[in-house]
């Protein structure tokens, strides 16, 4: 008897020994999770090991309740139910025949966020796990311009906020060309949900270089897949510089070429004379020579204005007639006819005859000289006749 008893002892000890062991083994595995505001959480929790288990209860501590409390109870069959809130937005993922507990959160919101709590209720007590649930949120960016005029002291040109993200956005500016003549100061803003608002703004002198020249707000934060790049063209306001009239390649319109910021307006205007009615048409920066005549002669001034100020510029047109092709053709047989008239002239001046008649043979030649002087002594004989 003694023996039995003795033989026994161990075994109920080794028996005690062996199911404390497997006790602190078995545990529940979990693991925080980061998502994005709007998303959903997955959170996952999972038996180390096989165990029979009553029903798997979830509970949470968040910024909604302060005070842990039960929310969703899963049974060994599959079956759910919802308690205290969340009701339609707690699905369960897992599969209770794997010992997998895991639930999915939907459109996690800011009040979502805290510490999440897995148990299971097995025979031996309740084992358990928690796991931390973090909701980040992207900023709301946008650039803003300053519109100034040229001065000396320096201005806000340039305002970029990341607003209401979580964590704090980091903004920092790509100035380029400009780097040596911006600075920037930047100032953050805690709200009571959680999130910050950076605003970051670009200082300097409002210059004439500085107009137009491209910047870039650079914003950095843990919810963005990459950094967020605003760019602004900075927008200087100065009256009209010195004006440039140019011609155009047949000089029929003539443009008025202003420096001026915001854009000038333009007026044309002839000095002394009218205008020189349908002839001249003025477009904006543009006078169109509508005809090439001289009645346009004259002077004619391109005044440019905006608020800040005006200038003018000032063009003499002058026109001369030109002769074209076909009067250079008919000025040349008029010159040709007159050439031809005076060698006709000429010839008939001292040959008696014109330049293109048949010259007479020597012997036709004699016989007219002989002729004249013999007609001539019968006209002298018969003279004399008479008078006897």
């Amino acid at each position: 008897m003694n023996r039995v008893v003795v033989s026994s002892w161990p075994f109920f000890v080794l028996l005690i020994v062996n199911t404390g062991m497997r006790t602190n083994t078995l545990k529940v595995i979990g693991g925080k999770r980061t998502v994005i505001l709007g998303e959903d959480a997955d959170l996952f929790c999972r038996l180390s090991e096989a165990e029979e288990f009553d029903q798997i209860t979830w509970q949470k501590e968040t910024r909604e309740n302060s005070n842990k409390h039960n929310f969703f109870v899963i049974k060994p069959d599959g079956t759910t139910s919802n308690v205290n809130g969340l009701i339609g937005r707690v699905l369960f993922i897992g599969n209770t025949s794997d010992y997998l507990g895991s639930i999915r959160i939907r459109n996690v919101t800011l009040l979502d966020e805290g510490t999440y709590t897995c148990i299971f209720s097995i025979s031996s007590g309740p084992i358990q796990t928690e796991m931390s649930l973090s909701v980040i949120v992207p900023p709301v960016m946008s650039v803003t311009g300053h519109v100034s005029p040229v001065g000396d002291n320096e201005v806000v040109l340039v305002t970029c906020i990341a607003a209401a993200a979580k964590p704090k956005a980091e903004v920092i500016w790509d100035t380029g060309a400009l780097n040596k003549s911006l600075r920037w100061v930047t100032n953050s803003t805690q709200h009571a949900n959680g999130t910050s608002t950076v605003l970051s703004q670009l200082i300097g002198l409002p210059t004439r270089t500085a107009n137009q020249k491209q910047v870039q707000c650079v914003v950095n934060q843990s919810a963005l897949e990459e950094e967020r790049t605003l760019s602004y063209t900075i927008d200087i306001h100065y009256p009209p510089q010195i004006v440039n009239i140019k011609a155009s390649p047949q000089a029929k319109y003539f443009l008025c070429v202003v420096d001026g910021n915001p854009r000038p307006n333009y007026i044309w205007s002839r000095d002394v004379q009218p205008w020189p009615g349908s002839s001249v048409r003025a477009d904006g920066d543009t006078l169109h020579l509508l005809s090439l005549s001289s009645d346009l002669n004259g002077l004619y001034v391109c005044e440019a204005s905006n608020l800040y100020g005006s200038t003018t510029g000032s063009l003499y047109i002058h026109i001369t007639s030109e002769i074209s092709p076909a009067c250079w053709v008919l000025l040349f047989v008029i010159l040709c006819l007159i050439v031809a008239a005076a060698i006709f002239l000429w010839s008939w001046y001292k040959y008696g005859k014109l330049p293109c008649s048949v010259a007479s043979s020597p012997e036709q030649t004699s016989q007219d000289m002989i002729e004249v002087p013999i007609r001539q002594t019968e006209k002298t004989t018969g003279d004399e006749e008479a008078e006897s």
